[in-house]
């Protein structure tokens, strides 16, 4: 199988990246891919409360190299993909 997003293969890997993490967050939060939107809270529309903040920051650092996400700075879906995403290229781009 073969999966193509973009112009090139950083932007498919940045669109494996991102659906991963919504599998992340639809697990967690027990809800449908097709629920998701970028623009949801994760606290206010989602109701993340510690045992799920937990739960989602385990499977982030499992699924993405031992990153650790500041809930305080990422609320919304839109920050946590751009937050990861970023994150794991960081090397990339030195």
């Amino acid at each position: 199988m073969c999966i193509k997003a973009g112009v090139n293969e950083l932007d498919s890997v940045k669109a494996l990246m991102t659906m991963s993490l919504n599998a992340l967050i639809a697990e967690v939060f027990d809800k449908d891919l097709d629920e998701l939107e970028l623009g949801l809270s994760l606290t206010q529309d989602l109701g993340m409360d510690s045992e799920k903040q937990q739960e989602l920051t385990a499977l982030i650092d499992e699924y993405f190299d031992g990153l650790v996400v500041d809930f305080s700075q990422n609320d919304s879906l839109e920050s946590l993909f751009q937050t990861v995403v970023t994150s794991e290229f960081e090397m990339v781009s030195r």
